[in-house]
């Protein structure tokens, strides 16, 4: 190959690709939705995620299942006392008791936190342009800020692999009150990349809310 063809094509790669810290925080966040569903499974996703729970004392800790069926925007909910469905906005309650907002709340809410950072492709999401460096538990992140209506987010990413470590969100963001969920592990299903573990303390205390443990996704 002709050294000049070959130093123009080195050229026009280098200058096509980006360096992480030039990235924009939307740029990121695709990068991070390649990391995690690179086969693009979320939004016809049709699963049941198995959890158990770590609760601080004196809460007991709970099992349950969350069975999803994305394209429809429907979502089932079981564990031993509370069977209900949530399809659109329709609520139908076979065990146990939760009125119709709450229901729709529970299921926007799991839909929401275990399809990050998926989810932040959804059309009325605001993503910031800007992506910070900051150092959280001895590991550098890039960050990306997503402010909505009523509590402003960041998401964690790793800056070589570009998976979604952590996020915060503050309800009130001027006195840093809110909560942050650290992910740990990752459990595969088709491609699909979802952290296992989600820890969850306050931002202005000390104060652990809580383990979320995602055991298995099954058909």
């Amino acid at each position: 190959m002709n050294k000049v063809y070959l130093l123009f094509i080195t050229s026009f790669i280098l200058s096509c690709s980006t360096p992480t810290d030039q990235l924009s925080g939307p740029e990121l966040i695709r990068k991070s939705i390649e990391f995690h569903d690179p086969n693009q499974l979320w939004p016809k996703l049709k699963a049941t995620f198995k959890f158990i729970d770590s609760l601080p004392a004196p809460r007991e800790s709970r099992s349950y299942s969350v069975s999803f069926e994305n394209n429809l925007s429907k979502m089932v909910y079981r564990n031993t006392t509370l069977n209900y469905i949530v399809w659109n906005d329709s609520v139908q309650v076979f065990q146990g008791e939760i009125d119709n907002e709450q229901a729709i709340r529970m299921r926007n809410y799991y839909t929401y936190l275990w399809g990050l950072p998926m989810k932040l492709r959804d059309p009325a999401t605001q993503i910031d342009q800007e992506v910070k460096r900051e150092e959280l538990n001895g590991n550098s992140y890039l960050v990306v800020r997503v402010p909505y209506e009523k509590d402003i987010w960041y998401f964690y990413i790793n800056p070589e692999s570009f998976r979604m470590e952590a996020y915060k969100f503050y309800q009130d963001e001027p006195n840093q009150k809110g909560e942050i969920i650290y992910l740990d592990g990752l459990i595969e299903f088709k491609g699909l990349k979802i952290p296992a573990n989600r820890t969850w303390y306050r931002t202005e205390t000390p104060e652990f809310l809580g383990t979320d443990k995602l055991i298995q996704i099954t058909e």
